[in-house]
């Protein structure tokens, strides 16, 4: 049974309708002068603001939330109810319409696990195949943390899984996925402004230890040379690489119809990054020879025009290499870190190194080696005592 409330209360006794001063009658009901109706009747409130109403729609019922409103550009003002139908029960209905109340709902913190989750299907698929390898690899190793929350993590948390790795790069790779999940909880303000700090800016690495990378001497190019015009086409490969500062990855993704020998260019084999892909990479003419052998190799399993060059992996490539290198009478002994003196990506750094000697302006060097920046070519170039004595007799008197 409704409650009833008198206008004339609300309203200091003045009809609502005509504005006219009323009586003043207890059991007044209707104004006297417009006939307008003087007592309102309100049903009884059984839920509080906010939390939704249902509705039956033939056999379920549907759940209609608080929703909210907005002003478009002309002023006029809309209203939003989500709504989600289905229900059996009209209990059903009115928990969802409560629980999608806009106002009243507080999002959880987030777990590391969830930020990483959204980090690895928004971002990561952007990156090269070998940064998601490694991030992915970067995270299996945050296994311990993944569960937490991010607010209740600590530097000494993130310190103490970057520990567990012993040299640079794999523990660059975690900080920044640490990062990267980090920015993503500051963004999102889904934990309502607790998370300010990107904590993985406070963690140390490891001391990077990067040893001096090993360069084919002239006298080991010669003894390559030596075995290619023995007849092993192989060896074309290994000179490929060193007299065009071919990265091992560009090798392997090169196909044949990249291959323009009566201009001495390769375009779109380059690999890493766009750039790099775009530049055209360029050999001298007594290249194109052995390019031709590369050429005449029978490819098997030939399914069109844009069979590779060299039909190998990765691995098997580098085990050959190292046979080769053996074959041309080459020492390639294994250092005390346990890894051969010469890789395949010796050749670019020959290469680098070779071009400086040549006295090559840097811009032009950059170009070669399909470089951004003049500065990422001075890991390239490996320049001894003897190459610093002949400079120095070369200034003049």
């Amino acid at each position: 049974m409704g409650t009833q409330c008198r206008a004339q209360e609300l309203d200091a006794m003045t009809c609502p309708k005509c504005s006219r001063p009323l009586p003043e009658l207890e059991d007044l009901l209707y104004c006297p002068f417009c006939g307008r109706k003087l007592v309102r009747e309100y049903g009884r409130r059984r839920r509080g603001n906010g939390q939704g109403t249902a509705r039956k729609r033939g056999s379920t019922w549907t759940g209609y939330a608080a929703g909210y409103s907005w002003v478009d550009e002309s002023g006029k003002r809309h209203t939003v109810r989500p709504s989600k139908g289905g229900f059996r029960t009209k209990s059903d209905a009115l928990a969802w319409a409560a629980q999608n109340n806009p106002a009243a709902q507080e999002a959880p913190i987030p777990r590391l696990v969830d930020l990483w989750t959204g980090y690895r299907d928004n971002e990561l698929p952007k990156l090269s195949a070998d940064k998601q390898t490694a991030y992915k690899a970067a995270a299996r190793r945050l296994k311990p943390i993944m569960g937490r929350t991010v607010d209740s993590l600590t530097v000494d948390d993130l310190q103490a899984v970057i520990n567990t790795v012993s040299t640079y790069y794999p523990a660059r790779d975690i900080k920044t996925v640490l990062s990267h999940c980090y920015l993503r909880a500051m963004a999102s303000n889904a934990n309502r402004g607790r998370i300010t700090q990107n904590l993985s800016e406070f963690v140390t690495l490891p001391k990077l230890e990067e040893r001096e990378a090993a360069v084919f001497t002239s006298q080991e190019v010669k003894q390559l040379w030596t075995l290619y015009e023995a007849g092993d086409v192989f060896t074309g490969y290994i000179l490929l690489m060193i007299y065009t500062g071919m990265m091992p990855a560009e090798l392997l993704s090169c196909r044949r119809d990249q291959i323009d020998l009566d201009r001495c260019e390769i375009r779109g084999a380059g690999a890493k990054t766009a750039a790099r892909k775009a530049a055209v990479i360029v050999f001298p003419p007594y290249i194109r020879p052995v390019l031709e052998d590369l050429l005449a190799v029978e490819v098997k399993n030939c399914r069109s025009t844009g069979e590779k060059l060299l039909s190998m992996n990765k691995w098997t490539f580098y085990d050959r290499f190292r046979e080769t290198l053996s074959k041309a009478g080459i020492e390639n002994e294994k250092g005390e870190n346990g890894k051969y003196r010469l890789t395949p990506y010796a050749c670019r750094h020959t290469f680098g190194t070779e071009a400086v000697r040549q006295e090559l302006h840097p811009e032009m060097i950059k170009r070669l080696l399909r470089h951004s920046s003049t500065r990422t070519q001075e890991k390239y170039t490996h320049l001894g005592a003897k190459d610093l004595h002949a400079a120095a007799d070369a200034l003049p008197k």
